[in-house]
């Protein structure tokens, strides 16, 4: 730094002399040549100092920034700094903004750089100066860059409050007491995010620092809670014009507006959601009611329930369209995970008898936003237009609209008063009957994921307030889930998944006590779900044979693993719901299950829940139907990597190609039920690498290309005359579904081939093995019946439209004779693993039928 302490010095002594220049009446006609040095000398002294407490850990300097800061100290420059700040100066309004910006900059500069037991930090937080700062009455409308300057201060400020030093920033008896927090939630509803997003900042550290109980008796406590009425009133405001905003942009097909708005109003929620995070109770209770009864109750469930609930007609300026309102209150369940209110939403929509009063809320108009809101984004120079929540009730002051009512609903909710009076509750009937209204076409199915996923939501907020459901609800509402289940050949597979869900949410909040929600909901899900599902499969599955047995196999182990899934998460679900908000009607999602598989999908759903519902759940039913032990033995025991003991297990000696590199010898292993390739340990007799290891039943055989289906899996390649035993390779064709083995992976992401070795490999795990690759027997027969009865390609699959990802796998033999010994030797053990999984599956879909899964 090129300054010293008496440059310093002399440059707060110029600061001084030049503001008492300012504040003299003569001045005037050199305005921009002072305005231009004083701001020059504010930031070179606030550089100077905050650079000089930056040399503190340097050996000799540890002094250096006391020494800078004592000339602003004994100038008293922090005073000369409040006037040019607070002060109304014979200046033009361009010049002043000019001032009061490098003020800002160089006290949040100090503030920053000035350590707390410094004599400058102590100079600058006594005397509540910092208060005096924040409540200057700037003029924002002139310097874009004055307001978020003013902010960094406030936000320095909160950020270094706590509970010692907490009297520096609250005076009591000041006109402005605590104007850190009152004077920043003003700036809420400001147009620009940026300066949104610092009042969140601000107000969230200053929740935090009040979290302590000891301190809510206390003036500064109080004082929040009377301004966090206003400010929480306005937060509820906002919120709903940006979702106003939102259901516009969809009407009208701006899809990069709707896009803004809903990431706007989210980000709203996820504040509030950190607001209720702090976890201080009154707080929590006046946001919670705010939202309630302006935003949620008489804007999403106003909007979202029948044109004429409470026989009248809605009227349109102030409510959404009903997909937009599904979306939000998605939305809203699904980011409020720290809020109570969902707890009150789910007793207003699941109850059978509510308050009347819960239904006028959702029946009545919302609450005019208050005239301040409107007067404060004045004084910001922001043109300000009646908004679609402004209406002509002049009846209801500000003061009325900002204050608590004398019954908080959360009380009014309360299920203990037995005093209150309580009516049929029409909402729960309006969600049943949008529930049902899901099978009458697209445009009811556009706003069911986000129903189902709201009502899923609703439940489980339901089952957290520990709060049984009404047996009558549960039956009401499982009847209709379950009659959108049987019509699954109807719905979109996203609508299926989310009905699914929602059941398994309904009857976790039905089992109060255990097993009631097996009576509830087992009869209706057995009679319209298990058994007609159950008697269709058996009767398509009845004597399939090749191609077909094999299509019908991998669609069950495809949906088996499906259902044992993670389910749909909501972010998933609201992506989706999105994406038709911004482009209208959405076909199913790529992967969806179709015609059987999607019969098998949901008959696994409903009969894991039917199962968990019963409280009969046990390891066993986590295995697939079919399934033995050998495969799980093979599993545990053959790990690709892992060196495991063969001891003199026969063998067939093929290689495998991958891109860029030399064939590799591998050898194919006999199992029951696992496609085994292994190398030689080379450390081991006797003992072998697993390379490849995957159930059986995940195998097929894939045409070659340009041979369609009748080429068949093997390549047969005519040696040239005189080859004399280095004849070209035959080749076997195969895929792996849903490969768990890092070389198929592999092979998969780099496409690997499978070219001709022009001299075979050593056999060097022969040389550790007793016997020869024969130790079946030769096949006398060059067309052995069994060796070529690989079963053929599935129709459909392997192409671009397959339904499981699969990994491409080519082995390539030296000779034919190996070639067909390796043919039947999957054959065989293939057959019996498909065979014993037919067979299971029967077992279960009969068992199905005969109520004994």
């Amino acid at each position: 730094m090129e300054y010293t302490v008496p440059q310093v010095d002399e440059m707060c002594s110029r600061i001084d002399h030049l503001a008492e220049q300012i504040a003299h009446p003569g001045f005037g006609f050199r305005d921009e040549q002072v305005t231009a040095e004083v701001v020059q000398f504010i930031q070179r002294v606030g550089e100077s100092i905050a650079w000089a407490y930056g040399q503190h850990n340097k050996p000799g300097l540890g002094s250096l920034g006391e020494q800078f800061a004592q000339p602003f100290v004994d100038r008293r420059l922090r005073e000369v700094l409040k006037s040019l700040l607070t002060e109304r100066k014979p200046l033009r309004r361009e010049l002043q903004n000019r001032i009061a910006a490098q003020v800002l900059q160089t006290i949040h500069i100090l503030l920053q750089a000035t350590p707390t037991e410094s004599t400058l930090f102590c100079n600058l937080t006594a005397g509540w100066y910092l208060n005096g700062v924040v409540a200057a009455p700037l003029d924002f409308r002139e310097n874009e860059d004055l307001l978020p300057l003013w902010m960094t201060v406030v936000k320095d400020i909160a950020t270094m409050l706590d509970r010692d030093n907490m009297m520096l920033f609250f005076d009591e008896r000041g006109e402005k007491p605590f104007p850190i927090f009152t004077e920043a939630i003003r700036f809420y509803h400001h147009p620009v995010s940026q300066v949104r997003t610092h009042v969140q900042a601000t107000s969230l550290e200053i929740f935090l620092k009040l979290r302590d109980e000891n301190v809510w008796a206390e003036p500064i406590f109080q004082l929040v809670l009377r301004d966090a009425k206003l400010f929480f009133t306005h937060v509820s405001c906002l919120l709903r014009d940006f979702w106003k905003m939102a259901d516009d942009a969809v009407r009208s097909g701006q899809r990069r507006d709707v896009r803004s708005a809903l990431y706007i109003q989210n980000d709203i929620l996820m504040y509030v959601n950190d607001v209720f995070a702090c976890e201080i109770p009154q707080l929590s209770e006046i946001l919670q009611e705010k939202l309630l009864r302006f935003a949620v109750l008489p804007v999403l469930v106003r909007s979202v329930r029948p044109v004429a609930l409470g026989g009248e007609l809605q009227p349109a300026r102030d409510t959404l369209a009903a997909p937009t309102a599904w979306y939000l209150l998605h939305d809203l369940l699904a980011t409020l995970s720290n809020s109570p209110v969902l707890a009150a939403l789910s007793f207003a929509l699941l109850r059978s008898q509510v308050p009347e009063e819960v239904l006028q809320l959702a029946v009545a108009p919302p609450p005019r936003t208050p005239t301040q809101y409107y007067a404060i984004q004045a004084s910001w120079g922001v043109e300000t237009r009646p908004g679609p929540f402004v209406r002509g009730d002049t009846t209801t002051s500000d003061e009325a609209l900002y204050s608590m009512p004398a019954v908080p609903l959360v009380a009014v909710l309360d299920s203990r008063d037995r005093s209150r009076l309580l009516v049929h509750n029409r909402l729960l009937e309006f969600v049943d009957e949008k529930l049902k209204s899901l099978c009458h076409g697209s445009e009811a199915e556009a706003s069911a994921t986000s129903m189902l996923g709201a009502l899923r939501l609703l439940l489980r907020a339901l089952r957290a307030a520990r709060e049984a459901l009404d047996g009558g609800v549960a039956e009401r509402l499982g009847t209709t889930l379950c009659d959108l289940l049987a019509m699954h050949t109807r719905l979109q597979w996203a609508t299926l998944d989310g009905v699914l869900s929602a059941l398994t949410e309904l009857a976790a909040a039905a089992d109060a006590p255990l097993g009631r929600a097996r009576l509830i909901l087992g009869p209706r899900l057995r009679e319209r779900v298990l058994f007609p599902l159950a008697a269709d499969l058996q009767a398509g599955s009845k004597h399939p044979s090749g191609p077909l047995q094999d299509a019908w196999l991998f669609d069950f182990q495809e949906q088996w693993n499906g259902h044992q899934a993670a389910p749909t998460t909501d972010t998933a679900a609201l992506q989706r719901q999105r994406d038709i908000l911004e482009q209208g009607a959405l076909a199913d999602t790529a992967s969806a299950p179709e015609g059987r598989a999607r019969c098998v999908r949901v008959l696994l759903g409903a009969w894991r829940l039917a199962i968990v519902s019963s409280h009969q759940w046990e390891d066993r039913h986590d295995r697939m139907p079919g399934l033995d032990e050998s495969e799980a033995e093979e599993t545990g025991r053959f790990q690709p990597g892992v060196p495991v003991h063969i001891g003199k297990m026969n063998r067939v000696k093929c290689y495998v190609k991958r891109r860029g590199a030399e064939p590799e010898a591998v050898y194919l292993l006999p199992t029951q039920a696992t496609f085994l390739l292994v190398r030689p340990d080379e450390q081991k007799p006797f003992w072998a690498v697993p390379v490849v290891a995957e159930p059986l039943r995940m195998l097929r055989l894939v045409p070659l290309p340009g041979e369609g289906g009748g080429g068949g899996p093997l390549e047969q390649l005519n040696a040239p005359p005189g080859a004399n035993g280095h004849e070209p390779p035959r080749v076997l064709n195969l895929e792996v579904l849903a490969p768990r083995s890092p070389l198929l992976r592999t092979l998969a992401a780099t496409g690997g081939g499978g070219a001709s070795p022009q001299t075979p490999l050593r056999d060097s795990l022969a040389n550790t093995m007793g016997g020869v690759p024969t130790a079946w027997g030769h096949s006398a027969d060059p067309a052995d019946g069994i060796s070529m009865s690989m079963p053929a390609a599935l129709p459909g699959t392997g192409a671009a439209g397959s339904p499981t990802n699969g990994s491409p796998l080519t082995l390539m033999f030296s000779d034919d004779r190996r070639r067909r010994l390796a043919c039947k030797i999957l054959a065989q053990a293939r057959h019996a693993v498909c065979q014993r999984m037919t067979e299971g599956i029967n077992t279960f879909l009969v068992d199905i039928q005969s109520d004994l899964v």
